[in-house]
């Protein structure tokens, strides 16, 4: 079940990130991290490009126009993915593998992982190889079907 991934490291600019999650239409990064894989959403992206006020209040970003919300894409500029990922939890171990699970995973267990973890997608690596990985949508075509 796991769909091939375009896998990027901690050194990407951020700004080429964004770009990949527009095109590609993935709910999410899919990051190395020495010999691991890192799980990052797309709104946790979106989050370190934000100021804070407006995270902590929604409402206030009504004070930005259409044509400043450009501002979103220059707050990543010159950051890297190294950059958001300290700044989305500096305390992380970014030696441990985050929202993984192994090829032999069934349908019960990737949705376990991504209920507690409030992940849209989950990677999928056997013996330090990424297989693929695996969406919350594909997960739920899978379940209906």
């Amino acid at each position: 079940m796991a769909q091939p991934t375009e896998v990027i490291r901690l050194d990407t600019p951020a700004l080429d990130a964004l770009r990949m999650l527009a095109e590609s239409g993935q709910p999410g990064l899919v990051i190395a991290v020495d010999e691991s894989f890192v799980v990052v959403p797309a709104s946790q992206v979106l989050r370190v490009a934000l100021p804070r006020y407006v995270i902590d209040d929604a409402a206030l970003g009504r004070v930005w126009d259409e044509p400043s919300a450009d501002a979103i894409a220059a707050r990543l500029a010159g950051r890297t993915l190294a950059d958001l990922a300290k700044a989305l939890d500096p305390s992380r171990d970014e030696n441990r593998p985050d929202h993984v699970v192994d090829g032999e995973a069934n349908l019960v267990e990737i949705a376990a992982v991504m209920a507690a973890a409030h992940v849209p997608l989950v990677a999928v690596v056997d013996e330090g190889v990424l297989l693929g990985m695996i969406t919350v949508n594909q997960l739920i075509r899978s379940v209906l079907a």
